[in-house]
């Protein structure tokens, strides 16, 4: 009797089957089927046991601060002939720092590297200037910190202010920071996601982790695309607010002084400023959702009755004192701190000495 195909191939055969099932298998596995949150990202069986695998009982929140106790020299991509000294202390700020031993203010001021101040000389980082220009308007002793770090969104700043800034006994506390909020709300749909540089949560270093970083992020966010939907973009100003209104209860209840600052830029009155290239629709909604964030950061000062600065609108000529569409360059930080300094002035002359 002549043998049948399976007969005959019976291994070969049933190879094939056990690869079918194994690739249905690791198929089904690959599926990005799971959710942290309703409206975060979805990822996979397989992210999910590899993500257990680096995390179990090593889960831990973020504090995004500059490395305490370094002095560096950083050069600015866009003129290596330039180097700017970046030093910290004990508690990550950036120097000078703790001027006085008893001082009469603490002024702390949060943000990204908009706050930073990187690629400015030490004694022209606004953060710093300001206090020293308040001191010479009031007479008053100030310490004035720099709490900023490159990439830092709000909820990173409010990670700063419980864990390191409530202790120092703070009096007033500014918040500055539009781009780096609608960025991590674009790309990753909310504050509490898997990606490695703007996770609040995490276990896994920048060097070993497989999540998403700043270099990948936007080619792989499946929410990229979403910037023109409005219910998307209902959803992320809310968040925002929601964060923003976080922060000035935290500060209010440390018994200190809130007070909000909107983002100096080229970006909401330019149309040169682009994201994604050929793709003007795109563009135009973006600009648009950063002046949104600009309005809530206005919006949710008045409502809570603090004091918003807005260099946004009041600053002329930002040409003049950015090197790029958000950051300051020596100029544009002294400007910004006399501007502050100048809103400053009464609040800290009428500031009772405890």
């Amino acid at each position: 009797m002549s043998q049948n195909f399976f007969e005959k191939n019976s291994k070969l055969v049933l190879l094939v089957i056990n690869l079918f099932f194994v690739g249905l298998v690791v198929f089904v596995l690959n599926l990005d089927i799971l959710q942290d949150a309703p409206t975060a990202e979805k990822y996979s069986m397989i992210d999910q046991v590899e993500y257990n695998l680096r995390c179990a009982g090593k889960r831990n929140i973020v504090l995004r601060e500059n490395k305490p106790n370094t002095l560096k020299t950083k050069v600015p991509p866009y003129d290596k002939t330039q180097k700017y000294n970046f030093e910290t202390d004990e508690n990550g700020f950036i120097k000078p720092a703790k001027i006085h031993e008893n001082p009469d203010l603490n002024i702390f001021f949060l943000g990204g590297s908009t706050t930073e101040c990187e690629y400015v000389d030490e004694p022209y980082r606004f953060p710093y200037l300001a206090g020293r220009i308040l001191e010479k308007k009031t007479g008053k002793k100030i310490n004035s910190y720099n709490a900023g770090k490159s990439g830092n969104n709000s909820i990173h700043s409010i990670n700063n202010l419980v864990n390191k800034i409530i202790p120092l006994n703070p009096n007033i506390v500014v918040r500055m920071e539009t781009i780096n909020d609608l960025s991590t709300l674009l790309y990753e749909a909310t504050y509490w996601n898997r990606n490695k540089s703007r996770s609040n949560i995490a276990c896994f270093s920048k060097n070993t982790s497989l999540v998403r970083n700043f270099g990948n992020e936007w080619a792989e966010s499946p929410f990229k695309d979403l910037i023109l939907n409005a219910d998307r973009q209902a959803k992320i100003k809310k968040e925002y607010r929601k964060i923003l209104t976080i922060f000035v209860t935290i500060v209010k209840a440390a018994g200190a002084t809130p007070i909000l600052m909107t983002q100096f830029n080229k970006i909401e009155n330019y149309p040169d400023f682009i994201i994604k290239k050929d793709d003007e629709a795109f563009n135009q909604a973006y600009r648009q959702l950063y002046s949104d964030f600009q309005n809530i950061a206005r919006q949710v000062a008045k409502e809570n009755h603090i004091m918003l600065i807005d260099p946004a609108r009041e600053i002329l000529e930002p040409e003049k004192y950015l090197y790029d569409s958000v950051h300051l360059n020596n100029e544009g930080s002294k400007m910004m701190a006399e501007f502050i300094s100048q809103k400053l002035e009464k609040t800290v002359l009428n500031f009772k000495t405890k």
